[in-house]
């Protein structure tokens, strides 16, 4: 399987902060833990847009938590990098920013399902259900 190097640069835990309760072990740390890599899909010819997407945010700062990053965040992303995006790369990584946005508050539900792939069940869970099962 492939390694997706921007994978890295996803958080696998979000920090309490102070008088806050712990949150729940992310998906991705529970497959870290496990030794798992995680079933992503290949992004193909279009790799680059997902990196440009770590690269700049994917998300930016808003009110009350994340925004889909904004045009504008996007325009100085491409001065300071010397970067000249077309039409359609920027449609796409507003894109990209706008379904990362959405699919990071459906995932604080432990029971929401992955946006592509298989559920994952923990290794010493499989081998517990196969024991009980023999």
């Amino acid at each position: 399987m492939r390694q997706h190097a921007w994978l890295n640069a996803v958080p696998d835990e979000k920090h309490a902060g102070k008088g806050e309760a712990p949150r729940a072990q992310s998906r991705l740390a529970r497959y870290r833990k496990d030794g798992v890599e995680p079933s992503l899909p290949d992004p193909g010819p279009a790799a680059y847009l997902v990196e440009y997407l770590w690269d700049v945010g994917p998300t930016e700062p808003a009110g009350m938590g994340e925004a889909p990053v904004s045009h504008a965040q996007l325009a100085a992303w491409q001065a300071n990098l010397g970067v000249e995006l077309h039409a359609w790369e920027v449609q796409t990584l507003r894109r990209l920013s706008r379904d990362y946005v959405v699919q990071s508050h459906q995932a604080q539900d432990p029971a929401c399902k992955p946006p592509f792939g298989e559920l994952y069940r923990s290794p010493r869970v499989e081998d517990k259900i196969d024991a009980a099962l023999d």
